[in-house]
């Protein structure tokens, strides 16, 4: 199957209330052979205010960025683009907690299904989990740096390109962060192609499902670049949600205490890190014996019998089984009882992509609305549809991109939801105000990581003001 190798430069960490601003993607075959590529930028939506110091990290020039297509054309070539290259493997660096998570945001927020990257026999990677599992290995063709300030092993790209002899001039540029992203794992699939099908084969939940059931005994990589790796065996999975699975950490011994142990007393084992948690849909690795070092097999094989034993007595502990599982129920149902009903957690239809899908019947009608040229009948059409996310979304859109299509009521409406969101006091909002950014900028310019770089705080600094007068 192809692969799509991707990154995405954004305004900022959140991926509800920040957006992409750049994303280049390659569609490669299985040799990794370039076949087609992507790479485009767009402005910033109103309302939307940059983090000073992502913009100084990824040296954007916010006055050109202001000259680029809108978010939503640069989302509807996105979405053209990736559709066009399905099905496929979609892999980045670290995608899988950062870029996929704007990828599917951005999607909801342009009005266009957010779930491309898992659907339709497309399947996600993350090739910073595969450098997670092999970088306490000793793999003799991979050579992982250690930080200069700290010592400790780096998995940072820039810095492994660096030490692979990987060509990587421009780290935060979304193109050079791809390229660098293909040509390191083509040095472990080049190397052990055997190693890399066997950690691809977990793209898919049905894929890690099937591989559980098949082992009794399984070894979970480390989660940091220092860490250790953990043998274990199946618990169970969450009665309310399938995908999230329950793992027996082998290296703990299966005392009484362990296997009585109350419901109440369950949250002390994932704390003791006794019980480990993991999503079957967020692409975890497992690897097995033939894939460690000599040191670390010598060790697995020497305690083998004792895993075997300590996992057969939990796979017979049907009560401790039925304590875990209502552990994972009382949990849901406590945090619904704390936030309110999840379907309702956010008032902000930013946060609100996982609070519901949305009906074919009203997927057809947003695809007729681009050929409404009226706002009368645009807000009847609007009207009638049931997912009222949708509605609000697309008055942005048309904000953006057909401002006269709005009546003068709902211009007004979202100018004062603008003004409102950037001029906001508050400390802990999820979103980044002027005041925020203001503050931000501040301390950057006392940062040593951004000496020599006044042209650029003066740029960021006119933006803010031209955004202030703009709106307030």
């Amino acid at each position: 199957m192809n692969y799509v190798f991707y990154d995405f430069e954004t305004s900022g960490l959140s991926w509800y209330f920040d957006q992409p601003i750049q994303l280049a993607a390659k569609l490669v075959d299985e040799n990794f052979n370039i076949i087609d590529e992507f790479n485009e930028k767009c402005r910033l939506r109103d309302g939307v205010i940059p983090s000073p110091v992502a913009m100084l990290i990824t040296k954007t020039d916010l006055e050109q960025l202001s000259r680029e297509q809108s978010f939503y054309e640069f989302m509807d070539r996105v979405h053209k683009k990736l559709a066009s290259w399905s099905p496929a493997i979609f892999i980045g660096y670290n995608n899988i907690n950062f870029d996929e998570k704007f990828l599917r945001c951005s999607f909801y927020q342009s009005l266009h299904a957010p779930y491309l990257t898992n659907t339709n026999n497309n399947s996600r990677a993350d090739l910073f989990k595969i450098i997670l599992a092999v970088c306490n290995l000793d793999k003799p063709y991979l050579n992982i740096p250690n930080d200069e300030k700290t010592g400790k092993r780096s998995l940072k790209l820039e810095k492994l390109a660096e030490n692979n002899e990987i060509k990587h001039e421009f780290a935060h540029d979304a193109m050079s962060d791809v390229d660098a992203t293909i040509d390191l794992a083509n040095i472990i699939k080049k190397n052990e192609p055997e190693l890399w099908e066997h950690m691809i084969q977990f793209r898919s939940y049905k894929n890690v499902n099937e591989y559980i059931n098949n082992n009794n005994i399984l070894i979970i990589p480390p989660t940091n670049a220092t860490g250790t790796y953990m043998p274990v065996s199946l618990v169970t999975s969450n009665p309310d949600n399938a995908k999230e699975i329950i793992f027996y950490n082998l290296n703990e011994e299966v005392t009484d205490d362990v296997i009585n142990s109350r419901t109440r007393s369950i949250g002390g084992l994932f704390k003791n890190k006794i019980l480990k948690k993991i999503k079957s849909n967020d692409y975890p690795i497992f690897l097995e014996e033939k894939h460690m070092n000599n040191i670390q097999k010598k060790e697995y094989l020497e305690n083998k019998g004792l895993y075997e034993e300590r996992a057969n007595l939990v796979k017979d502990s049907s009560n401790f089984i039925m304590n875990v599982n209502q552990y994972l129920v009382d949990q849901l149902a406590d945090y619904q009882i704390d936030s309110g009903d999840y379907m309702s957690a956010s008032d902000h239809v930013d946060e609100m992509l996982y609070q519901g899908f949305t009906g074919p019947s009203d997927w057809k009608i947003i695809q007729q609305l681009s050929k409404i040229d009226n706002a009368h009948d645009l807000d009847k059409e609007l009207n009638s549809l049931e997912d009222k996310r949708l509605v609000e979304l697309y008055k942005r859109k048309i904000y953006s991109d057909r401002n006269d299509l709005l009546t003068e009521e709902t211009r007004k409406e979202h100018q004062d939801y603008i003004k409102d969101k950037i001029s906001h006091n508050g400390e802990k909002l999820p979103w980044t105000t002027l005041a925020k950014a203001r503050r931000e900028l501040d301390k950057a310019i006392t940062d040593s990581r951004f000496s020599g770089m006044e042209d650029q705080f003066k740029k960021i600094d006119n933006f803010l003001n031209n955004i202030e007068k703009k709106f307030l």
